[in-house]
């Protein structure tokens, strides 16, 4: 009768690591369902003083930008008005991936719900983000990072004025 121990052994080991796998992408998802700030593991270089909540977030960011994860930076962005995510959002995905980044947080100039960040990737390349607390938009005081386009975009505003003749 034939050994079935090899067999058993690799289904298991799929099993436990697509069940890893899912519950990886799954924890940032969770945290945006449940209103509260995803906090992910990442290695991240940080400036300034972020608290927990922020340095998680940030963390929670650069993962799934480096892992072109749309879902999971769909659950990190500030959704006061609801937004999705573009291409545009992805634009640092192989800046993301090419090694160790430094998130550096800056002071918050006038309102302490808006926290401006700059992340200096390892490649050279850097962009400018905030963090914002939803509580500043009449939300649950959780942070999240200020990406996406706005799926309902407001009503242009007006016409340039004209000087009279």
């Amino acid at each position: 009768m034939p050994e079935r121990r090899p067999v058993v052994t690799m289904a298991v080991l799929a099993a436990v690591a697509v069940a890893g796998t899912l519950w990886l992408g799954h924890t940032a998802w969770a945290a945006f369902r449940s209103r509260s700030t995803p906090s992910c593991s990442w290695p991240l270089r940080m400036r300034g003083t972020p608290t927990a909540a922020q340095a998680g977030l940030v963390r929670c960011y650069l993962r799934a930008l480096a892992e072109r994860d749309t879902g999971g930076l769909a659950a990190v962005a500030d959704n006061m008005p609801p937004v999705r995510i573009t291409q545009a959002d992805l634009a640092h995905s192989a800046d993301a991936r090419s090694g160790l980044a430094t998130a550096t947080f800056l002071p918050a100039d006038v309102d302490v719900a808006y926290v401006p960040l700059i992340i200096r990737y390892a490649d050279g390349a850097s962009d400018r983000l905030g963090l914002q607390n939803l509580i500043a938009m009449g939300g649950p005081s959780v942070w999240r990072m200020t990406i996406g386009t706005d799926v309902n975009p407001g009503p242009p505003g007006p016409a340039p004025a004209t000087a009279a003749p």
